[in-house]
């Protein structure tokens, strides 16, 4: 059972406000299960990330992350820059996608998640590393990056709405890049729509874009669409939302250690849905297994 001191870094600006909306919730289901725990709310970009470090240096056992998969990525960056850290994430899901949470099979109901946490169930999970960033989930560059930056401008929807409007938003101006792709070490030049170098199987709060990709197998699941105009970009959108795309033709699906993604075009590159680069020219991407240690999972 847990009984360590917790410290939780809370969001309010997840999920459209939600994680401050939701903050009295989880802070009645901790007390009432008996734990100790500290609160800080973040108020800026990148100040998880900063928080967490803290506390990993500090000798917190746990630090939860209290949001979506933006406040995720932030605290693992954290987490992991505290070297030699044994600090385990606890993650309570209340943001717009939480595709990371939902690849744990984490429940978005806060009482169940601290229940979980209660029962100290600890799993070690694969990170990867780009170029000098860390994620969890998934880097994508490409079509489904510009979609996570227009994804930011959509203010009147919530959850999988805002990344469905983001798309076709997107598509009204996408240029096709031409991209050098090698994957452990073979190589291969071509025009793309997208690259997705997956750790967990959804993206996107909703597209299951490498339904077979697993957080602990050592590997990422590598979805690959070559050139697309609009039509067929719509025509594959419902597939990747299924997860029945990986067998059509303009996808390739692969399993890779190590990608390197090389463009004389610049590239837009997102990790974890937060924006890595505008305009990237180069991205070295290398798994790390078992890196992470997560607390609070079911069976």
């Amino acid at each position: 059972m847990f009984k360590e001191e917790l410290m939780v870094i809370l969001n309010p600006a997840a999920g459209r406000g939600d994680g401050g909306r939701r903050a009295p919730l989880l802070r009645e289901a901790l007390t009432a299960a008996g734990l100790r725990f500290q609160e800080v709310r973040t108020s800026r970009q990148w100040e998880a990330a900063e928080l967490a470090e803290r506390a990993a240096r500090q000798g917190y056992p746990v630090v939860a992350a209290a949001g979506g998969d933006g406040t995720v990525h932030e605290v693992v960056n954290g987490l992991l820059a505290a070297a030699n850290s044994r600090t385990c994430l606890a993650i309570f899901a209340i943001g717009s996608g939480s595709d990371f949470a939902h690849a744990l099979g984490l429940p978005r109901d806060i009482s169940q998640a601290v229940r979980l946490l209660i029962e100290a169930r600890v799993r070690q999970v694969d990170v990867g590393r780009a170029n000098e960033r860390y994620f969890v989930n998934s880097l994508g560059a490409g079509f489904d990056a510009l979609v996570a930056i227009e994804s930011r401008k959509v203010r009147l929807l919530r959850g999988f709405l805002i990344y469905l409007v983001a798309v076709f938003r997107t598509l009204r101006d996408y240029h096709l890049p031409i991209a050098r792709i090698e994957l452990d070490g073979v190589r291969r030049e071509l025009t793309i729509t997208l690259i997705e170098v997956a750790n967990g199987p959804r993206a996107g709060g909703g597209f299951l874009i490498a339904p077979q990709a697993q957080v602990d197998d050592g590997l990422f699941d590598i979805c690959l669409a070559r050139g697309l105009n609009r039509l067929e970009i719509l025509r594959l959108l419902p597939e990747v939302i299924r997860g029945t795309h990986i067998d059509k033709e303009p996808v390739t699906m692969a399993r890779a250690r190590r990608v390197l993604i090389e463009s004389e075009d610049p590239l837009p590159v997102h990790v974890d849905g937060e924006i890595l680069d505008a305009a990237a020219h180069r991205l070295l991407i290398e798994i790390l297994p078992g890196r992470l240690c997560i607390i609070g999972v079911p069976l």
